[in-house]
């Protein structure tokens, strides 16, 4: 956070102590001031005030487009016209529509659940609290009441939502607050037609409540959320969000059980490369709604997805029909596999999406271009982005675990001159031309057929792996430092590498 207490006293000492130059202040000094300049700039004679009304009317279109309906068994939503409504929580009055810290915002107005499921539904639509979050009114009365209004009514509808969170702020489990879990199993046991909307920040286990048969994960939808909710809820808007992090069954299932929150003041980031759905996929553990999971109220079919190599990358074409009986938007996926990679890699990855807006019956392609960069892998050995050559296997879908359509492409990567050094491995200098030979009649000579016996093993297979600075006393004789010292010259002075 921005702040400068303390530090103009420390800057001087600094000046006068000779650890900083007058002429280093002087630039970041000039940067601040740029800065200031440049604000006050785009700021000057335009004021305070803008278009209130068309603000809100994008937060309540980008809320509608990123709720996500997790759960619709038996098509209980949404809702018709008329049908009598039970809205329970506290969520509903006071809803949870953003965090706290630097992620808190001044609102200009936020829509009401409750007010606006009221505006569509009428008459027709009861409340009662069920929960409260101010212990001086909490009690089971609140949720004798609440059960009784579920008992009376065709459906329920109940908000609940996680505690507030914040940067800064590490939470010790994924449970919902277990007064609200409370609730849910009390309104689904009086009423089985259960509809809960949950408002968080971040993943929350939702085993607890499974049970119901509608869930729709409204996450922090901001001031606009109220109105997004409820229109969604009577159907006025087709919801068309997608999952952005994968929901587990356990916090036991999650990359960072095991390494939070580290030791000895150190966090561990032991998950590597495989954070979220590629920790999930590559180790195919069952969750409770994957990433890019959202249903919708009308059903789409992929169909004939090809696979085009320009200069530029892989561009994926696919047809997507909307086969239901209702306008909706889809959002087609594309992940991409290396089954042949020589790196580590998740089973597979994101690599584009498209969101396409249909009408009932209506086709249309869409193209992704799948950039040679976002297949590229950042390679330690050159501390640069580098394509690898071979088979890049693309697939479309819904969502990382709802693949619909599969193909192959062939890509020539780039070529990469990989310095040989006695630091290099047994394969790597058998893979390359002018090492080869060598290295073949030196473990010949040392060991005798790959296969011998007495080695215990294919001696290959066993040392590949290995420098060969560890392996130079195991061949003895049959290794000529001088002559290698050549090949490994040679080899390094090679205009034609190998492609990776």
């Amino acid at each position: 956070m921005p702040a400068a207490e303390g530090t103009d006293e420390q800057l001087l000492d600094a000046v006068i102590e000779g650890t900083l130059s007058v002429e280093i202040l002087d630039r970041i000094a000039e940067r601040v001031r740029t800065l200031a300049r440049r604000a006050h700039a785009d700021n000057a004679g335009v004021g305070t005030t803008f278009d209130v009304d068309a603000h809100h009317a994008l937060a309540q279109e980008a809320a509608a487009q990123s709720i996500v309906l997790l759960k619709n068994e038996h098509d209980l939503l949404p809702l018709n016209a008329g049908t009598s409504v039970a809205v329970i929580g506290e969520a509903a009055l006071t809803p949870r529509f953003q965090g706290g810290g630097s992620s808190f915002v001044n609102t200009t107005r936020v829509d009401v659940p409750l007010e606006e499921l009221r505006r569509l539904g009428g008459d027709a639509v009861r409340y009662a609290a069920g929960y409260s979050s101010d212990p001086a009114t909490a009690g089971d009365d609140l949720l004798a009441e609440a059960v009784a209004a579920a008992r009376e009514a065709d459906v329920a509808v109940v908000f609940i939502a996680a505690p507030l969170e914040s940067e800064g702020i590490d939470r010790e489990n994924l449970e919902l607050p277990a007064d609200q879990v409370a609730l849910v199993q009390g309104v689904l046991a009086a009423n089985p037609h259960t509809i809960v909307v949950v408002a968080h920040g971040g993943a929350v286990q939702l085993s607890a409540i499974d049970g119901v048969p509608a869930i729709l994960d409204s996450a922090l939808s901001g001031q606009g959320g109220g109105r997004a909710i409820a229109d969604i809820l009577y159907g006025n808007v087709n919801p068309s969000g997608r999952l952005s992090e994968t929901v587990p069954l356990r916090l036991e299932d999650t990359p960072a059980f095991g390494s939070f929150p580290g030791e000895h003041g150190h966090a561990l980031y032991g998950e590597g490369l495989f954070v979220g759905y590629r920790w999930y996929d590559t180790r195919d553990i069952t969750v409770a709604y994957p990433f890019g999971h959202g249903l919708s109220y009308t059903t789409f079919e992929y169909s004939g997805l090809t696979l085009d190599v320009t200069d530029e990358g892989i561009a994926a074409t696919v047809t997507i029909t909307n086969t239901g009986g209702r306008a909706g938007r889809e959002v087609a996926q594309f992940y991409v596999a290396v089954p042949g990679s020589k790196v580590t890699r998740p089973v597979h990855e994101l690599k584009g999406f498209a969101s396409i807006a249909l009408e009932a019956g209506q086709s249309e392609q869409v193209t992704v271009l799948l950039r040679r960069d976002d297949l590229a892998y950042w390679d330690t050995r050159g501390d640069t982005w580098t394509l690898e050559s071979g088979d890049y296997v693309v697939s479309v879908g819904a969502s990382s675990r709802d693949i619909r359509e599969t193909a192959t492409a062939t890509v020539v990567g780039d070529v990469v001159h990989v310095e040989l050094t006695m630091h290099s491995t047994i394969g790597e200098l058998l893979a390359n031309p002018f090492t080869k030979t060598a290295i073949e009649t030196a473990l010949s000579t040392a060991f005798g057929a790959a296969d011998n016996p007495a080695v215990g093993g294919n001696v290959v297979q066993m040392i590949s792996p290995s420098p060969l600075h560890s392996v130079v006393g195991l061949l003895g004789e049959a290794f000529d430092a001088a002559e290698f010292d050549g090949l490994l010259e040679a080899a390094n002075a090679s205009a034609a590498p190998a492609a990776r």
